[in-house]
């Protein structure tokens, strides 16, 4: 009897532990529509911003602008002492006419009083050659007679040797003026081509002493004074451009795959109680923020109001569109549980774990990626207990 007793009673208090329960606060999956928007914080910059640095060297002779100062494209910005290369360019104008003459020449031949000059020399070194020889033979009989020494007739023989030397190289003259050789017409040509070029470089070199506006817009900074010397590359002006601007935004790295969806951005500048909406030309910038991880975004202003200038920060809201049926639950019903972030549905009487993403919080709901598929409108969603 005492073994029955006690079986009995460990029977009714295993039942009332399986009756055990606990008071709980149900609601339920919401599905709304969601306009998408983030909040984005930067500044307005020049689309142009350039450092004009010197592309020759030479010592600065003047300079037409003061930081600040507005300027047009194509005014004169810097002088750089420009004497050395207007010389070199008078040089190279003369040689290259000389080569060009020269040139004129080898194609055409000798005008005809100079071809006559050559026709006389040769005429002068054949009478020459004549008279030695003559006098060559005359002192060959003088050392046959034994009246003149050998030495003498050496030195005549000498004479006859250099008239007739002088005699080839007058004739040779006068052969090549009447025609010259293709080989001295290609060469000539050559050495012209190599002039001009020379020439166009230094027209160059000497253009690149007057420094220009290359675009509209404001200076920021002179990085040089009038009378220092500079060097290749060296810094002597920065500018930006007035005429055309740009926003650079943060944004959190999520937003990357949406930006082509993105419909338009509201802007407010806090500084000039402005607001204005923009849809222009969007363009990531590639490096990331090493810090937030944030990534930045360039966002061209077309048309901008006339109060914006580079420098001045800016909120810019941006819209990406209304996403229909968007699943929310109440943010009181998530858990960070071993298992991640989770939500606990009804199912049989029983609390039942459910896997979700979470994403933004808005107005007390909490938009979620149900990827198990256990959510539906008609579930019953745990809430508190």
């Amino acid at each position: 009897l005492l073994i029955s007793s006690g079986c009995a009673k460990n029977e009714e208090v295993a039942e009332k532990k399986r009756e055990f329960s606990l008071p709980v606060q149900i609601g339920k999956v919401i599905f709304i529509d969601v306009t998408d928007r983030v909040r984005a914080v930067g500044n307005v910059r020049a689309e142009q911003r350039v450092i004009i640095n010197a592309e020759v060297e030479g010592q600065i002779t003047q300079i037409k602008v003061e930081e600040g100062d507005e300027v047009k494209v194509g005014n004169l910005l810097v002088r750089i002492d420009s004497r050395e290369y207007e010389l070199e360019v008078g040089e190279l104008e003369a040689e290259l006419a000389a080569a060009e003459e020269e040139f004129k020449k080898a194609v055409e031949g000798l005008r005809p009083e100079e071809k006559e000059k050559l026709q006389a020399r040769v005429k002068v070194n054949e009478s020459a050659l004549d008279l030695a020889i003559k006098e060559q033979n005359r002192f060959q009989k003088l050392v046959k007679d034994g009246v003149t020494a050998q030495s003498t007739l050496d030195e005549v023989d000498d004479r006859v040797r250099q008239s007739r030397e002088k005699l080839r190289e007058s004739k040779a003259e006068l052969e090549a003026s009447k025609q010259s050789r293709q080989e001295d017409i290609e060469q000539l040509k050559a050495e012209g081509e190599g002039i001009f070029k020379r020439l166009e470089m230094a027209k160059l070199a000497f253009s690149k002493t007057l420094i220009h506006a290359p675009f509209d817009g404001a200076i920021i900074r002179k990085e040089i004074e009038e009378g220092a010397f500079v060097k290749v590359g060296s810094p002597i002006i920065e500018m930006v451009s007035s005429s055309r601007l740009k926003a650079v935004l943060e944004m959190p790295q999520s937003y990357r795959s949406k930006l082509k969806k993105l419909k338009g951005i509201d802007f407010w500048v806090k500084e000039l109680n402005l607001k204005f909406k923009q849809r222009g030309k969007l363009r990531v910038i590639p490096d990331a923020d090493i810090y937030s991880g944030n990534i930045r975004i360039q966002v061209e202003l077309s048309g901008p109001n006339r109060a914006l200038f580079p420098g001045l920060t800016l909120e810019g809201m941006m819209n990406f569109g209304v996403r229909k049926n968007v699943m929310h639950v109440p943010s009181v019903a998530l858990v960070i549980s071993e298992q991640g972030t989770v939500v606990y549905t009804v199912k049989d009487g029983k609390a039942h774990l459910v896997p979700v993403r979470a994403f933004k919080e808005r107005n007390g709901l909490v938009e979620i990626e149900d990827f198990t598929h256990q959510l539906s409108p008609n579930i019953e969603l745990i809430l508190r207990g």
